[in-house]
């Protein structure tokens, strides 16, 4: 531009000079130095912070597909690059081992809930026993209390509160064997969870909902709108519920969003609700227009990645700042594929002046993305 703007005066000189208005003279021609000078000074060098400019890309999600569980893949559904709904079937593995398990599960919940009914029917047993070896021993110490009674008195002899004594020594025991069994059943029964139910009953449960979940995850569908791309996985495979080895990358279309790169020195002044226009290369001669969505508030060096050892030194650069840009027209962000790159300019409140020339070197670049390969 400012070569532009430059060419512009030397031919103004160079028709003033033949128009006799000025003087061919060194020192007219040596005004040019003046005027780049003044160009820098009072327009190049304020825009860089009134109307600051950036590379500008389109970004989306790329979801890596790890499935809940293991097992060999029995059938691939998804097809490389073909637009996917959420919800629809990527891929299945293997479900028989999980039927396995399913019913396993079910066998061992009715196992345990016989169990369970079993040991209600005991404790009940039990408890009647109990009651009923309480009820003798009431009687039975009634019987040697008065008995002992009688003896005071000389009406029976000893030798019968002797049986008495056995009776209740007896009806002691038969209470003290009736607790214990009660005990004994009440164990067996085990405990209870919070909401009433036989604690070995819900655990029981637990892993049948356990496994029924398992055999669900053996059908792996799509997170969102999308595609997958790079589709290596085939029948026969086996995959893994491990974060480092994906089955397969699904690129999210569900939402798109324009990220720009602005210098730290010129970010000062940018702020939500500014106006933009945007230059893509796969739209050469067309600006996209749009406003500052967000400036975010931290940059990848500003990352501390938690660790057991110390803060390690390195090269401090001044890295970019990311902005998020909204399109006027939402609908072109669909006619464009994410990694379009372009160049944006963005019309602060300050220096307004300088805008012009930002708006004429955003127009430049536009048309010459009919030529130029890289930004």
């Amino acid at each position: 531009m400012i070569v532009f703007l430059t060419l512009i005066y030397v031919a103004a000189l160079f028709v003033l000079i033949k128009l006799k208005v000025l003087p061919n003279s060194k020192g007219t021609w040596l005004s040019t130095i003046v005027w780049v000078v003044v160009l820098f000074i009072f327009l190049f060098i304020p825009m860089q912070w009134g109307a600051p400019s950036g590379p500008v890309s389109i970004k989306t999600r790329v979801v890596q597909i790890v499935p809940n569980v293991n097992g060999q893949v029995t059938k691939v559904h998804a097809e490389a690059n073909v637009p996917l709904k959420q919800g629809d079937l990527l891929f299945e593995i293997d479900a028989e081992p999980f039927e396995i398990a399913v019913e396993l599960a079910e066998a061992s919940k009715a196992r345990v809930e016989a169990q369970a009914k079993q040991d209600i029917d005991n404790l009940k047993a039990t408890t009647a026993q109990l009651a009923q070896a309480q009820a003798k021993q009431v009687l039975a110490q009634s019987r040697f209390e008065d008995d002992a009674k009688l003896v005071d008195s000389g009406t029976v002899s000893e030798s019968r509160l002797e049986l008495r004594q056995a009776d209740l020594d007896a009806a002691n025991g038969a209470v003290a064997a009736a607790r214990a069994a009660v005990s004994k059943a009440e164990i067996e029964l085990g405990a209870v969870t919070n909401d009433g139910r036989i604690a070995k009953v819900a655990e029981a449960e637990a892993k049948l909902a356990q496994a029924e979940w398992n055999l669900e995850q053996t059908k792996i569908y799509a997170p969102s709108e999308g595609y997958v791309t790079n589709l290596a996985l085939a029948a026969g495979q086996r995959v893994t519920s491990l974060p480092f080895a994906p089955a397969m990358a699904f690129v999210d279309t569900g939402e798109k969003v324009f990220l720009a790169q602005i210098h730290q020195i010129y970010k000062r002044y940018v702020e939500p609700g500014q106006t933009v226009e945007i230059a893509m290369k796969t739209a050469p001669g067309q600006l996209f227009t749009g406003t500052v969505e967000q400036m975010l508030p931290v940059s990848s060096q500003g990352q501390a990645v938690g660790s057991g050892n110390l803060a390690p030194t390195q090269n401090i650069v001044a890295e970019p700042f990311l902005v998020r840009i909204k399109l006027d027209d939402p609908t072109l962000m669909d006619k464009m594929a994410p990694g379009s790159a372009g160049v944006v300019a963005i019309y602060t409140d300050r220096v307004g002046a300088t805008h012009v020339i930002r708006k004429v070197m955003i127009r430049m670049t536009s048309i010459m993305n009919y030529l130029r390969i890289g930004l």
